[in-house]
């Protein structure tokens, strides 16, 4: 019983995996925030604010380049298990 030969639950699987993309992209700028905010913790608590701005951007732009990724894998997979 092998959970990829099911349609149904393929299709499941696929709008599963792109809203969780879709979640990771639009909520990016606080799971980036809360990213960076760890990040200084491990710092030690205090960083340069262009350091801390700059990893912040960098942590955003994973978020969202993550949940593009997925919300891309998910739409396609959905789309490309529908017309089999």
């Amino acid at each position: 019983m092998n959970i990829l030969k099911s349609p149904n639950k393929m299709k499941f699987v696929s709008l599963v995996l792109s809203l969780i993309g879709l979640w990771l992209m639009l909520n990016s700028p606080e799971l980036g925030s809360r990213s960076a905010s760890s990040w200084v913790r491990s710092m030690g608590g205090s960083v340069d604010s262009q350091e801390y701005l700059q990893m912040l951007k960098e942590y955003i732009s994973t978020y969202k380049t993550l949940g593009g990724i997925f919300l891309f894998v998910g739409l396609f997979s959905f789309l490309n298990n529908h017309h089999q």
